[in-house]
């Protein structure tokens, strides 16, 4: 009877050294499945575009409306920039409105860098030089 004993616990000590095993592999896979899925996803960097529709005022010249204009999208600039920090380029468009004519007036296109070290929309700024004349301005 004390070797069937023996046997029994020579069972049972395989059992507790088999499920400590299977223990320490389930937790070894927790572990790395939390790992996995703590790890964070690779961030996108992009281009945010944006259109500005701005109304000339009436009798206003039209170099005033291009001051207007720039200051009006040096803020869009720097809030695009601020909004989020995957944005490495704006592209913003100034849509000038006269008398029901919308057409573009100027481009600012810049990334993050640049307009860091040089946030002047007259720099960055493709005006189109048109744009006066097909307002009727």
């Amino acid at each position: 009877m004390a070797h069937y004993h023996q046997g029994n616990q020579k069972t049972r000590r395989q059992s507790w050294a088999g499920a400590g095993l299977a223990a320490l592999l389930l937790s070894s896979g927790a572990i790395s499945t939390t790992m996995v899925l703590a790890t964070p996803q690779v961030a996108q960097a992009y281009v945010a575009y944006h259109s500005l529709f701005l109304s000339r005022d009436r009798n206003e010249p039209y170099e005033n409306f291009l001051r207007r204009a720039e200051l009006i999208a040096r803020a869009g600039v720097q809030r695009s920039f601020d909004a989020d920090l995957l944005v490495t380029e704006v592209d913003l468009v100034v849509v000038a409105e006269n008398q029901g004519v919308s057409l573009p007036a100027m481009d600012i296109r810049v990334t993050r860098t640049q307009w860091r070290n040089n946030p002047d929309v007259q720099y960055w700024a493709t005006y189109y030089e048109s744009a006066a004349s097909l307002l009727g301005l």
